[in-house]
């Protein structure tokens, strides 16, 4: 179901306060750029305000979307900007600073490679030469770990931690009320850090690969077999602890909502066998099968998976 994009009540910021700022801009819990088009997980004009939502674009955001860990994942699967650009795949030409970008010709369907910084494309196109007489070979190295620079994705996930906060409380207590308690002096440190990045020298995330990159779900509406892309949702356990929880493409990411701790989360994880909250605990299975001697990844129910191990009558 999508918000509505206007919010029910006065505009006043969820993160800074600011009530005679100006309010033009849906916000976007997570960011088009890591595939969120559809609408649905947005908050509403009057929720953030315009400066704070630049703001993160520029300074939250965008250095974890361009980083070489999360721009070269996104390149992977095509996923565009919010312009409609698609990323290409960074790394550099083997034992030198020659940084190197590539991409796919969508006119010829084949690879290109180039040299990403103009100051370097005049040596690049001199390692290209030398690799054509056979002189020096020209290897290109494009890493695909996800490495992201830690407080800098520490700040991300708490500004969508935030945000999914408002999104929860504002289904189920309306707009006004969802405000009211986010100011409340619990969430001041997540709103902070996410806004401002000063209050605590780190806050720590888990991180973990769960699943594949490539696996496959169904389509909510199409019932079509698709890319999975991104999940989230707000995982309360018995200490009482509030987590953030995300998943992009198999690599999944928690927070601490009330502070910079990962113990609980840690003994949750402990408690329920290392399973996914976004995966088991959500009645769903990443079911491996082989086709054409390849391997294909498919998230299904796990009532679906139980019948068909279910040995014959």
């Amino acid at each position: 179901m999508k918000r509505p994009t206007e919010f029910s009540g006065n505009g006043r910021c969820i993160f800074c306060g600011k009530t005679n700022a100006p309010f033009r801009s849906v916000e976007h819990i997570v960011p088009e750029s890591m595939g969120n088009i559809s609408g649905r997980h947005t908050l509403p004009k009057g929720v953030v305000c315009d400066p704070c939502n630049n703001y993160f674009a520029s300074s939250v955001e965008g250095p974890i979307l361009n980083h070489i860990s999360i721009q070269n994942l996104r390149a992977r699967y095509q996923i565009p900007t919010k312009r409609g650009k698609t990323p290409f795949v960074r790394g550099r030409a083997y034992n030198t600073d020659i940084e190197v970008g590539m991409r796919l010709n969508k006119k010829s369907n084949r690879l290109e490679f180039f040299a990403v910084k103009e100051s370097q494309i005049a040596e690049y196109e001199r390692l290209k030469r030398l690799d054509a007489m056979f002189i020096r070979q020209n290897v290109l190295v494009f890493p695909m770990e996800v490495r992201p620079p830690a407080k800098e994705m520490s700040r991300f996930l708490a500004k969508m931690a935030f945000e999914a906060l408002f999104e929860r409380f504002s289904m189920s207590v309306g707009d006004g009320e969802a405000y009211e308690i986010l100011s409340t002096e619990h969430y001041d440190r997540i709103r902070k850090w996410a806004r401002y990045g000063h209050n605590f020298d780190e806050w720590p995330y888990h991180y973990r690969a769960y699943f594949p990159e490539e696996t496959l779900m169904k389509h909510p509406e199409t019932k079509n077999w698709v890319q999975f892309g991104f999940g989230y949702d707000l995982l309360l356990t018995d200490v009482p602890e509030t987590y953030f929880v995300i998943s992009f493409h198999g690599h999944e990411f928690a927070i601490n909502v009330g502070g910079p701790a990962l113990k609980g989360y840690e003994e949750w994880l402990t408690q329920n066998n290392q399973v996914s909250f976004l995966v088991e605990k959500k009645g769903s299975f990443v079911q491996t099968v082989v086709e054409d001697g390849k391997e294909k990844h498919f998230l299904v129910p796990l009532i679906l998976l139980r019948e068909r191990n279910r040995p014959p009558i």
